[in-house]
């Protein structure tokens, strides 16, 4: 007769062996080719957005800290067909929108980037886009961001 740590040790080895078995066949049932990165560009700061039918605006909130953990808001808005320094959005005058281009399609910590396109961020000033996100992931300013955006060369 096994003991319970006997049988805790193998059923935690058998876990083991299927998760690799999922991994290794989802890693080779890829079947379409991986594009070569397109070649980095500056970010960019514009005065306003002209959004695809594609464009997707999120509001993200500031972090909040909740004794054991934190908590971020983050919510999908209604579709616009563009966006300017000036407009407010959920209670915000947007003052500054800072764009950076994906050079390639990834899922980067919890947002995806489209490659050949841009992903923007406007909030309140400069300052505050370029503050916005803390070193450890923590929202500093709430901020909207837009995804994908396509501007002009």
């Amino acid at each position: 007769m096994r003991s319970s740590a006997e049988a805790s040790s193998q059923l935690f080895r058998e876990a083991i062996i299927l998760m690799m078995m999922f991994t290794a066949l989802t890693a080779c049932g890829r079947d379409e080719p991986r594009m070569q990165d397109l070649p980095d560009r500056d970010d960019q700061w514009v005065t306003s957005l002209t959004l695809t039918p594609d464009s997707q605006i999120s509001y993200v909130g500031k972090t909040r800290d909740y004794l054991i953990t934190e908590a971020t808001k983050v919510k999908d808005l209604q579709r616009r067909s563009s966006l300017r320094v000036g407009d407010e959005v959920e209670g915000m005058r947007i003052g500054a929108i800072r764009c950076r281009f994906h050079p390639k399609n990834a899922f980067n910590g919890g947002q995806y980037m489209w490659r050949g396109r841009w992903g923007c961020q406007a909030g309140r000033s400069k300052d505050e886009v370029e503050n916005a996100v803390g070193p450890e992931g923590q929202k500093r300013f709430e901020y909207l961001f837009i995804a994908p955006v396509s501007l002009p060369n």
